[in-house]
Parts: C-alpha cells; sequence; structure tokens
C-alpha cells in the first residue's frame, strides 16, 4: 500500500527545511517514503528547490515519475516567511511526556 500525501505531510516536510541551510532527503525525520512524495509534491508547487533522482527503475505513480532521491532542499524565498512565522506559532513539542 502506497503512503498518501496528506497537508499534514506536506508541513512536515516544508517546516524541516530552511531558505539558507540546505538539507538532503536522508537529514529529515519521517518516512523515507512519505518525504519522497511530499517533496515531489512541494517541488511542483514551486515551494522548495533542490537537485530530484527519479527512480532508475521508471517507478511511477498517477501524479508521475516516483523519486527515488532528494539532495540541497531549501525553501524558496516566498515561503520561507511564512514557515517561519508558522514555526514561531506553533510550540515545540514535550518530548517524552504524555498528556491524558
Amino acid at each position: 500500500m502506497s503512503p498518501k500525501l496528506s497537508p499534514a505531510l506536506l508541513m512536515s516536510v516544508l517546516c524541516q527545511l530552511s531558505e539558507s541551510q540546505p538539507r538532503s532527503l536522508d537529514e529529515l525525520s519521517g518516512r523515507r517514503e512519505n518525504n519522497l512524495l511530499a517533496i515531489r509534491e512541494l517541488f511542483r508547487q514551486g515551494r522548495i528547490s533542490g537537485v530530484l533522482r527519479d527512480d532508475p527503475l521508471g517507478a511511477e505513480d498517477a501524479a508521475g515519475p516516483l523519486l527515488c532521491h532528494a539532495e540541497r532542499l531549501r525553501l524558496r524565498r516566498s515561503y520561507a516567511c511564512q514557515v517561519e512565522e508558522l514555526n514561531e506559532r506553533v510550540p515545540a513539542p514535550e518530548w517524552g511526556l504524555i498528556r491524558v
């Protein structure tokens, strides 16, 4: 079963990227397959830039060729401010604590 692309997944990847610090797929938290789908969509939307590699075996889904790797990922300037603003509004998670 293939992963589903959701707004939460897109935002998760966006919040891990910045305009000034390039990152590779391997530096992102989350499932690799999910991140690749999100990166492909964010790139198509013009929100990020980077070097994307298509699957060498030609795998694709209904949206087109699947990616096998991505590097030098950066937010495009117009989206960097929006993501910074969002990160300031959302409190950091408190790891190790369980709330009931």
